[in-house]
Protein backbone atom coordinates (compact mmCIF):
# COMPACT_ATOMS: atom_id res chain seq x y z
CA UNK A 1 0.00 0.00 0.00
CA UNK A 2 1.64 3.12 -1.26
CA UNK A 3 2.48 6.01 1.86
CA UNK A 4 0.12 8.84 2.41
CA UNK A 5 2.78 12.24 1.52
CA UNK A 6 3.36 13.73 4.57
CA UNK A 7 1.79 17.34 2.58
CA UNK A 8 -1.37 15.64 1.95
CA UNK A 9 -1.57 15.23 6.23
CA UNK A 10 -1.46 19.06 6.52
CA UNK A 11 -4.85 21.05 6.90
CA UNK A 12 -5.23 22.76 3.79
CA UNK A 13 -5.48 26.47 6.11
CA UNK A 14 -5.29 27.45 9.48
CA UNK A 15 -8.20 29.37 11.43
CA UNK A 16 -7.52 32.26 11.83
CA UNK A 17 -11.29 34.01 12.51
CA UNK A 18 -13.85 32.53 15.15
CA UNK A 19 -16.08 31.42 12.53
CA UNK A 20 -13.32 29.24 11.28
CA UNK A 21 -12.01 28.25 14.27
CA UNK A 22 -16.22 26.77 14.74
CA UNK A 23 -16.28 25.10 11.55
CA UNK A 24 -13.05 23.13 12.20
CA UNK A 25 -14.33 21.98 15.35
CA UNK A 26 -17.43 21.40 13.76
CA UNK A 27 -15.85 19.25 11.55
CA UNK A 28 -13.44 17.22 14.19
CA UNK A 29 -16.51 16.46 16.00
CA UNK A 30 -18.33 14.93 12.93
CA UNK A 31 -15.13 12.87 12.44
CA UNK A 32 -15.40 11.76 15.74
CA UNK A 33 -18.78 10.55 16.05
CA UNK A 34 -18.24 8.56 12.56
CA UNK A 35 -14.85 7.13 13.77
CA UNK A 36 -16.58 6.22 17.01
CA UNK A 37 -19.79 4.86 15.26
CA UNK A 38 -18.35 3.36 12.34
CA UNK A 39 -14.70 3.02 12.61
CA UNK A 40 -12.26 3.02 9.48
CA UNK A 41 -14.92 1.23 7.42
CA UNK A 42 -17.17 3.84 7.47
CA UNK A 43 -14.84 7.32 7.77
CA UNK A 44 -14.47 9.20 4.63
CA UNK A 45 -15.00 12.84 4.12
CA UNK A 46 -18.37 12.90 2.26
CA UNK A 47 -19.88 10.95 5.70
CA UNK A 48 -18.14 13.09 7.74
CA UNK A 49 -19.50 16.63 5.90
CA UNK A 50 -22.51 15.12 5.87
CA UNK A 51 -22.66 14.52 9.97
CA UNK A 52 -21.17 18.01 10.32
CA UNK A 53 -24.03 19.12 8.12
CA UNK A 54 -21.86 21.00 5.61
CA UNK A 55 -20.77 20.52 2.13
CA UNK A 56 -18.08 18.67 1.36
CA UNK A 57 -16.44 21.41 -0.67
CA UNK A 58 -16.60 23.09 3.05
CA UNK A 59 -14.57 20.63 4.33
CA UNK A 60 -12.16 20.42 1.60
CA UNK A 61 -11.32 24.43 2.42
CA UNK A 62 -9.67 23.20 5.40
CA UNK A 63 -9.00 19.36 5.34
CA UNK A 64 -7.52 17.89 1.81
CA UNK A 65 -8.64 14.02 2.61
CA UNK A 66 -9.31 11.42 5.07
CA UNK A 67 -6.25 10.90 6.57
CA UNK A 68 -5.48 14.89 7.24
CA UNK A 69 -8.61 14.93 9.03
CA UNK A 70 -7.36 11.95 10.79
CA UNK A 71 -3.85 13.50 11.76
CA UNK A 72 -5.75 16.61 13.21
CA UNK A 73 -7.72 14.27 15.19
CA UNK A 74 -4.99 12.48 16.75
CA UNK A 75 -3.23 15.74 17.32
CA UNK A 76 -6.06 16.87 19.28
CA UNK A 77 -6.24 13.68 21.44
CA UNK A 78 -2.41 13.83 21.93
CA UNK A 79 -2.72 17.04 23.53
CA UNK A 80 -5.63 15.46 25.74
CA UNK A 81 -4.27 13.15 27.24
CA UNK A 82 -0.98 14.90 27.88
CA UNK A 83 -2.86 17.68 29.65
CA UNK A 84 -4.76 15.40 31.46
CA UNK A 85 -1.66 13.10 32.72
CA UNK A 86 0.05 16.63 33.37
CA UNK A 87 -3.57 17.31 35.75
CA UNK A 88 -3.07 13.67 37.32
CA UNK A 89 0.48 14.28 38.25
CA UNK A 90 -0.36 17.63 40.13
CA UNK A 91 -3.50 16.64 41.77
CA UNK A 92 -1.51 13.34 43.55
CA UNK A 93 1.67 15.27 44.60
CA UNK A 94 1.69 14.38 48.20
CA UNK A 95 0.12 11.39 47.64
CA UNK A 96 1.76 8.22 48.28
CA UNK A 97 3.75 6.27 45.31
CA UNK A 98 1.01 3.72 45.23
CA UNK A 99 -2.30 5.83 45.26
CA UNK A 100 -0.47 8.04 41.98
CA UNK A 101 0.53 5.24 40.06
CA UNK A 102 -3.23 4.02 40.62
CA UNK A 103 -4.36 7.08 38.98
CA UNK A 104 -1.85 6.91 36.35
CA UNK A 105 -3.22 3.39 35.43
CA UNK A 106 -6.82 4.62 35.71
CA UNK A 107 -6.03 7.15 32.99
CA UNK A 108 -4.65 5.14 30.41
CA UNK A 109 -7.15 2.40 30.95
CA UNK A 110 -10.16 5.17 30.49
CA UNK A 111 -8.02 7.24 27.81
CA UNK A 112 -8.51 3.54 25.74
CA UNK A 113 -11.97 2.12 27.06
CA UNK A 114 -13.95 5.54 26.89
CA UNK A 115 -14.84 4.91 23.02
CA UNK A 116 -12.55 1.72 22.42
CA UNK A 117 -13.88 2.16 18.76
CA UNK A 118 -12.28 5.66 18.14
CA UNK A 119 -9.28 4.73 20.61
CA UNK A 120 -8.52 1.54 18.65
CA UNK A 121 -9.25 3.53 14.82
CA UNK A 122 -6.21 5.92 16.14
CA UNK A 123 -3.93 3.65 17.30
CA UNK A 124 -4.26 2.22 13.68
CA UNK A 125 -4.01 5.09 11.93
CA UNK A 126 -0.81 6.25 14.12
CA UNK A 127 0.54 3.54 13.22
CA UNK A 128 0.25 3.58 9.30
CA UNK A 129 0.41 7.03 8.63
CA UNK A 130 4.15 8.77 8.52
CA UNK A 131 3.55 10.92 11.68
CA UNK A 132 6.32 9.74 13.55
CA UNK A 133 7.44 13.90 14.43
CA UNK A 134 4.31 15.06 15.46
CA UNK A 135 4.35 11.96 17.94
CA UNK A 136 7.12 12.52 19.26
CA UNK A 137 6.56 15.79 20.43
CA UNK A 138 3.42 14.70 22.10
CA UNK A 139 5.46 11.71 23.58
CA UNK A 140 7.81 13.94 24.77
CA UNK A 141 5.71 16.00 26.48
CA UNK A 142 3.61 12.42 28.02
CA UNK A 143 7.18 11.78 28.90
CA UNK A 144 8.24 14.90 30.95
CA UNK A 145 4.87 14.59 32.98
CA UNK A 146 5.79 10.59 34.37
CA UNK A 147 9.17 11.93 34.83
CA UNK A 148 7.88 14.60 37.03
CA UNK A 149 5.77 12.09 39.09
CA UNK A 150 8.64 10.04 39.13
CA UNK A 151 10.89 12.95 40.77
CA UNK A 152 7.95 13.55 43.19
CA UNK A 153 8.59 10.37 44.73
CA UNK A 154 12.28 9.51 44.61
CA UNK A 155 12.60 8.87 48.22
CA UNK A 156 10.30 5.87 47.27
CA UNK A 157 12.11 4.64 44.94
CA UNK A 158 15.73 3.30 43.43
CA UNK A 159 17.66 5.63 42.30
CA UNK A 160 17.89 4.53 38.86
CA UNK A 161 14.37 4.36 38.68
CA UNK A 162 14.09 8.28 38.28
CA UNK A 163 15.17 9.18 34.82
CA UNK A 164 13.55 10.04 31.24
CA UNK A 165 14.19 6.61 30.01
CA UNK A 166 12.14 5.02 32.62
CA UNK A 167 9.61 7.59 32.07
CA UNK A 168 9.06 6.74 28.54
CA UNK A 169 9.41 2.81 29.39
CA UNK A 170 6.71 3.09 31.53
CA UNK A 171 4.50 4.67 29.19
CA UNK A 172 5.44 2.00 26.64
CA UNK A 173 4.12 -0.82 29.11
CA UNK A 174 0.88 1.21 29.91
CA UNK A 175 0.53 1.42 26.43
CA UNK A 176 1.13 -2.23 25.33
CA UNK A 177 -0.53 -3.65 27.83
CA UNK A 178 -3.99 -1.93 27.53
CA UNK A 179 -4.10 -1.64 24.06
CA UNK A 180 -3.09 -5.36 23.77
CA UNK A 181 -6.33 -5.85 25.95
CA UNK A 182 -8.48 -3.78 23.92
CA UNK A 183 -8.21 -5.74 21.11
CA UNK A 184 -9.81 -8.72 22.90
CA UNK A 185 -13.12 -6.70 24.25
CA UNK A 186 -14.67 -3.14 24.19
CA UNK A 187 -15.09 -3.08 27.76
CA UNK A 188 -11.83 -3.40 30.30
CA UNK A 189 -11.48 -6.71 31.85
CA UNK A 190 -12.22 -6.25 35.81
CA UNK A 191 -8.58 -6.79 36.54
CA UNK A 192 -6.83 -4.99 34.25
CA UNK A 193 -6.09 -1.94 36.22
CA UNK A 194 -4.58 -4.66 39.10
CA UNK A 195 -2.17 -6.29 36.36
CA UNK A 196 -1.25 -2.77 35.19
CA UNK A 197 -0.48 -1.74 38.46
CA UNK A 198 1.60 -4.39 38.98
CA UNK A 199 3.48 -4.25 35.61
CA UNK A 200 4.24 -0.62 36.54
CA UNK A 201 5.18 -1.15 40.44
CA UNK A 202 7.43 -4.23 39.19
CA UNK A 203 9.60 -2.36 36.87
CA UNK A 204 9.73 0.55 39.19
CA UNK A 205 11.14 -2.00 41.74
CA UNK A 206 8.61 -1.52 44.75
CA UNK A 207 6.33 -3.59 46.19
CA UNK A 208 2.14 -2.93 46.02
CA UNK A 209 0.82 -1.35 48.72
CA UNK A 210 -2.89 -1.37 49.36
Amino acid sequence: MPRTPRAALRPRKAPSQARSWVMVDTLLAAATRVLARESLAGFNTNRVAEVAGVSVGSLYQYFPNKAALVVALIDREQAKLAQALEEVVHANAGHSLADGLRALACLAIDQQYRDPVFAAALDHEERRLPIGTQLRQHEQRLGAAVLAFLQQHAQELPPDRVSPVVARDLLLIARALVEADAQEARKAPPDLSERLLRALSGYLGVGQRR
